[in-house]
């Protein structure tokens, strides 16, 4: 829709929006113009929605791998407390595990 017929067709839509009742003609003219540019915000929003889509598939790719970092440092982490776990009970006898409710020195 060129300017011109845009400004034609918003003195359309204002007799409308007043309650004004438009000939045949300018019924016709006003109608394709609405069509028009609804079709022209549905592009628009399909557009928009395919940006979110490709936004939120970023986000979701950036979180898995920030996911997949935590769980290696999970995993470190608990290979450490593994490791001070057995060093503590090597140097005192004494289990730290929570299954074990009395432990002698070995």
């Amino acid at each position: 829709m060129t300017e011109s017929e845009y400004q034609k067709w918003w003195e359309y839509h204002i007799r409308v929006a007043r309650g004004e009742v438009l000939n045949e003609l300018e019924a016709a003219i006003y109608s394709a113009g609405l069509d028009e540019l609804d079709r022209a915000e549905a592009e628009e929003m399909e557009l928009l929605s395919l940006a979110n889509l490709r936004q939120l598939r970023g986000q979701i790719q950036q979180r898995t791998s920030s996911l997949g970092q935590l769980m290696q440092r999970n995993e470190k982490f608990g290979r450490q407390i593994t490791e001070l776990e057995q060093a503590y009970e090597k140097l005192t006898g004494y289990s730290l595990l929570m299954d074990s409710h009395v432990s002698s020195p070995t």
